[in-house]
């Protein structure tokens, strides 16, 4: 079945298995395309721009996702999760003659929200969305992390800096989509390795520089064996100067650029469509994932089943629909930080609660309403009238409409993946925010005047202001982060945290896929003799781009 987006226009498919998904879970068609559907969820995930502002309720100083001049209350950790107040006391009746999206409006001025959304951790109070970590800073969408800083989707790792979607690894640097890796700096997609620079797709190797699509390596540079003392000689000209590594990255990148790229970037996965995923099976548009099972337009997931249109779930949500922010729920549709629930819809920032429609911030309960509390039959009676009657306007099944959303779109993680205009945006219902974070122009040291070695990096510069690089903002060099540094001899860097950051999003595919063929001509040695390999994939290589791409089976053949 094929349906036309109400937001972009573009047509979108509806497969088979889609619709007995829908009949499972009991909810309508969608009425936007996959991407659409995205957008929406997204724009409800500030993830790291901060702000400073105080304490609706203590009024202490504080770190915070919302600005100071945001419409909603906004309480410190401890505020919020005090019996200073309660959110059922907050509680609406239903008024049938209004629309339900009005009536959640008011109650979401009314209800407090969480400065920053950490569960577990300890000393990492600069850190948000992210559970379990200790003597982090600075990382987000991270959990069970320690000593770990400037990062996103960093799990289970330690002692690591400038890292993204990093996974149970140890003193690494720069390193993108690593898994299970220990001393590895600027890599890409390496696993189950250490002591590598500048690689990628590396696998169960130690000791190389320069090398690409490399198995059981050692002391190798462009994938030639050296001697130990060679590979050393090397590795010290490289970590001399701040220049000799930007030189560094530049051969990096014409060096990737002549290799071959296997279509997608899946490791034990079957009968799935997407990229960077990890043992996942039966599925589409699967985008980093790990553990997935039957789960289709998902991305930012561990251990999910059976779910759909879901975005940063974790702890084996199961038969979860449209939903951004799972922990451990199921059965459950339409909601935006749901924690421990099940049976809710049209919820947001709910913490154990069953059988829920249009709550906020509820800590514990069941059988609720607009944070107001019912008996089993008085819920379900209310609850049919409610969908009925969004049914009726076509609001029904469909996520939160943008402009419930509580920031502006270019905060959020939306913005990276879909990086709109103002005008674009504010066109389709989505807020901006007009005024930036962060101070320009007040550092005591300018970007050409800032140490290029770390041996001369003298401790004051943990006082200094620095000026990045690109976008010219202030940022300041932390002492734990110095101390990283100079043990890992690394110059200290010339750009702030979020142009790092960008930078290695940058190396990323998109969450796009294209329909292609295998590059493959090697008829000989290649099961595809006498002619090229007839393969055919969905790919987020997309076919302006110059790599040369090949099938799973190829591609093992060329690196085995």
């Amino acid at each position: 079945m094929k349906k036309s987006c109400k937001t972009c226009g573009n047509e979108f498919l509806i497969r088979e298995e889609d619709l007995i998904f829908y009949e499972q879970v009991k909810t309508v068609l969608p009425q936007y395309c996959p991407d659409c559907r995205m957008m929406r969820r997204l724009a409800f995930r500030n993830e790291r721009t901060l702000y400073k502002r105080t304490c609706d309720l203590c009024k202490n100083n504080i770190i915070s996702i919302y600005t100071k001049d945001s419409p909603f209350k906004i309480y410190c950790h401890d505020c919020w999760w005090s019996d200073k107040w309660n959110p059922k006391d907050l509680c609406m009746d239903y008024d049938l003659s209004k629309s339900f999206f009005e009536q959640y409006k008011e109650l979401q001025l009314k209800v407090p929200r969480l400065s920053l959304i950490l569960i577990n951790s300890t000393n990492s109070d600069y850190t948000n969305c992210a559970a379990d970590n200790k003597n982090c800073y600075l990382i987000f969408a991270s959990d069970a992390d320690e000593d770990c800083m400037y990062g996103r989707l960093i799990q289970e790792s330690k002692g690591s800096v400038d890292c993204a979607f990093l996974y149970s690894s140890e003193l690494c640097y720069e390193c993108i989509d690593t898994r299970q890796c220990f001393k590895c700096m600027f890599c890409e997609e390496c696993q189950t390795s250490s002591d590598l620079l500048f690689c990628y797709n590396m696998r169960n190797s130690q000791n190389c520089i320069l090398c690409t699509n490399g198995r059981n390596m050692s002391n190798s540079i462009l994938n030639v064996k050296y001697s130990k003392e060679e590979y050393d000689k090397k590795k010290t000209e490289i970590l001399e100067s701040y220049e000799s590594i930007e030189n560094t990255k530049k051969e990096f990148e014409k060096i990737k650029s002549k290799i071959i790229y296997k279509y997608a970037s899946q490791t034990k996965c079957h009968n799935i469509t997407g990229d960077y995923i990890h043992n996942c099976y039966d599925g589409v548009r699967v985008f980093n994932a790990s553990d997935a099972k039957n789960c289709s337009y998902m991305a930012d997931t561990e251990q999910p089943i059976d779910c759909m249109d879901c975005n940063n779930s974790y702890y084996k949500p199961e038969l979860c629909y449209n939903i951004l922010g799972i922990l451990n729920s199921s059965k459950s549709k339409n909601c935006a930080y749901i924690f421990y629930c099940n049976e809710i819809e049209y919820c947001e920032n709910t913490y154990n609660l069953a059988n829920g429609f249009g709550c906020i911030g509820i800590r514990k309960g069941e059988y609720m309403i607009l944070n107001k509390q019912y008996t089993k039959d008085e819920y379900y009676i209310l609850k049919n009238k409610i969908v009925e009657s969004m049914k009726t306007e076509g609001l029904y099944g469909q996520y939160f409409p943008p402009y419930l959303a509580p920031f502006g779109f270019n905060e959020t993680l939306g913005h990276d993946y879909y990086p709109v205009t103002k005008e674009w945006a504010k066109e389709k219902g989505f807020k901006w925010q007009e005024k930036t974070t962060g101070t320009y122009g007040e550092e005591t040291i300018k970007e050409n005047c800032i140490p290029d070695i770390i041996e001369k990096t003298p401790d004051s510069i943990t006082s200094d202001i620095l000026g990045c690089k690109d976008c010219k903002k202030n940022f300041k060099i932390t002492q734990n982060e110095l101390n990283f540094y100079r043990r890992m001899h690394l110059p200290i860097p010339h750009k702030d945290f979020e142009c790092r950051h960008q930078d290695r999003i940058k190396k990323r595919n998109p969450r796009q896929l294209w329909p292609r063929s295998c590059m493959c001509k090697n008829e000989q040695h290649h099961n595809h003799t006498g002619r090229s390999c007839p393969e055919k994939f969905e790919t987020t290589y997309s076919p302006d781009r110059p790599e040369t791409i090949y099938c799973e089976s190829c591609y093992q053949q060329e690196v085995a």
